[in-house]
């Protein structure tokens, strides 16, 4: 059969985005479906995919994935999240990252006799894990936020650092670096980071204050996300041509840069950047995995899933604890980051651009090679097999009440409840206005500027670890709106709405009384009116106080000591202390 560029690129491209609707379905890692759809369509199945018909194409596509990867990794960290484990990251980052590399280093020369150049290369790549990996497991189950923020993390800047090691060891292995000193080494490293670091900045820095607001001006909504995307491939490009290999960290760090200083059109960049990573993830995934020819090396299969045994199920658990221990991190939480580990497309794709450009040695690189692609899907697979039960079994679940907390619209009431809530569970504010986007150190929770009515925003709210969304806003038709935008991702029975007016009508069908929050006579209009006049407070009282004067409506009460806020609902009693809405009058109770 007859095979070309144009066909490879199309049936990967098409196999990939099948896989990654058909994973969403399912609730699994995409990465396990494209690994089977490249070995099925690849030479050793029905041999629909050369990949090497593209030639050197596919190392370009392969640096273009990695550029816009690490770009969106970069943009969905926030330093909100790092403030509050930045000594459980930074170990985590500098421990745990390579402990792994040399617990696999020495697997890799003990058990399958690599020479000890290619092993220490392989140990460099397979410490990323890997931010499309964890994402999706992430929004299968609700973990602690703790959890959500270390596994984020270690998988977006854990693998900025094993694409940095892996081209050193790369160094080494084409004899760049042959007999140079430690000294030598250490200061080419140190070299990489900080010329990625200080282009990236400048990068993110000249995109937030001049380029996309120049850019914003045109009035077109899809020219930021197109441009963000052409700026973060010239700055991977630009810092790669001044000192090699410092692209990856570049993007990164511009893309972090990006998300720090909340430019006004994050929202819509970030959910462009992640439809154009999942499309060259799952391309590249598929390309990859038809690309290898595990049958020569069969026999050797038993040793590569021995070493992929270890690795998962004994090095990362303790090198994971190892870095933790005498951190606040409770040790349900240390073992679950410990066996829940899977690798991602920067590992394979780091490993693939070796295998093309080193000459010589080409079995050991297929080996490497194969030996990756074999701790990608048992990885993947393990951790999608374990994260439920283990969550389960370690009691790091999150229950309702403490899942995060999604206020949508910024006023006096619901920074009122931020301030309250921020102290049990995660809490963002959502609104369209400059004004209510600049809350943060107000409301101490993080504030984000997006159109109220995008369906995505609520889509990557759910996969952040917010479960419940209530809308705020002062107009009835469009907390309506909203409840039903979010709840085809979170759930109905987890938004929604403070009544906004009286007389207000229903626009949509959301049933008689269905996703009210508080109370059926309470009206955001009118107690913004009285708190603002000063006949009203919010105050926090016990059950007794509330039961005892009916004026008082109570909003959210303290569960599960202290560890959570449930959203009071019309008619319901309260058992503990609550925030509530205390007409003037009703003061002193």
């Amino acid at each position: 059969m007859e095979h070309n560029a144009f066909q490879a690129i199309t049936l990967a491209l098409v196999i990939g985005i099948f896989s990654s609707v058909l994973s969403r379905r399912l609730k699994i890692p995409g990465v396990l479906l494209y690994i089977g759809g490249g070995f099925l369509a690849g030479p050793i199945g029905l041999g629909l995919i050369d990949s090497s018909s593209l030639g050197t194409g596919l190392m370009t596509l392969v640096e273009i994935g990695v550029a816009i990867i690490l770009f969106e990794g970069g943009l969905s960290l926030s330093t909100h999240s790092f403030k509050t484990e930045s000594s459980a990251i930074r170990r985590i980052l500098s421990l745990t990252v390579p402990l792994t590399g040399l617990g696999a280093t020495l697997l890799a020369h003990y058990i399958l006799g690599v020479s000890w150049q290619f092993a220490v290369f392989f140990g460099a790549v397979i410490v990323v894990t890997g931010p499309t990996v964890v994402g999706s497991l992430l929004r299968s189950v609700n973990l602690t936020r703790r959890l959500e923020i270390l596994l984020n993390w270690e998988s977006i800047w854990g693998d900025v650092i094993g694409v940095l090691l892996s081209a050193l060891a790369l160094k080494v292995i084409t004899l760049d670096l042959t007999g140079a000193s430690s000294l030598q080494l250490a200061l080419t490293f140190g070299l990489r980071i900080l010329a990625g670091g200080a282009i990236g900045a400048l990068s993110g820095h000249a995109m937030a204050r001049f380029i996309l607001p120049a850019v914003v001006r045109l009035r077109d909504p899809g020219l930021p996300g197109i441009v963000a995307v052409a700026m973060a491939l010239a700055t991977f490009f630009l810092a790669n041509k001044l000192l090699e290999s410092s692209g990856p960290l570049a993007a990164a760090v511009a893309g972090f840069f990006l998300s720090h200083l909340q430019v006004e059109t994050l929202h819509e960049i970030r959910h462009f950047k992640e439809q154009l990573a999942a499309i060259f993830i799952s391309t590249l995934f598929v390309l990859l995995s038809a690309y290898i020819n595990p049958i020569p090396l069969v026999h050797l299969w038993p040793k590569m899933l021995l070493v992929a045994f270890i690795l998962g199920a004994v090095v990362r658990p303790l090198a994971v604890l190892a870095a933790l221990a005498r951190t606040t991190v409770p040790w349900p939480e240390r073992l679950y980051i410990g066996l829940i580990g899977p690798r991602g497309i920067i590992a394979v794709a780091t490993m693939a651009y070796a295998t093309f450009t080193v000459s010589g040695n080409q079995d050991q690189m297929n080996l490497l090679l194969n030996l990756t692609f074999a701790i990608i899907f048992f990885s993947g697979a393990t951790a999608t097999l374990l994260c439920k039960p283990l969550a389960r079994l370690l009691k790091v679940l999150v229950p309702v009440s403490g899942s995060g907390l999604l206020l949508v619209g910024a006023n006096p009431l619901s920074a009122a409840i931020a301030r309250f809530a921020s102290a049990f569970v995660p809490v963002a504010v959502l609104d369209r206005s400059t004004s209510g986007c600049s809350l943060e150190d107000v409301l101490g929770a993080e504030t984000v500027c997006a159109d109220l009515l995008d369906s995505d925003i609520y889509e990557d709210a759910a996969g952040e670890g917010f479960g419940r969304v209530v809308a705020f806003t002062a107009s009835h038709s469009m907390n309506e709106i909203i409840i039903q935008r979010a709840a085809m991702y979170l759930g109905p029975q987890y938004i929604f709405q403070v009544l906004a007016g009286h007389g207000d009508k229903s626009i949509v069908n959301v049933g008689p009384d269905q996703n009210i929050a508080f109370s059926l006579d309470f009206f955001l209009t009118d107690a913004l009116a009285r708190l603002e006049r000063k006949e009203a407070e919010i105050e926090v009282l016990s059950a007794a106080a509330i039961e005892r004067n009916p004026a008082i409506v109570p909003m959210l009460q303290i569960v599960d000591n202290g560890k959570g806020v449930r959203i009071v609902r019309p008619g319901q009693k309260v058992e503990n202390e609550t925030l509530c809405f205390v007409p003037r009058v009703a003061t002193g109770v």
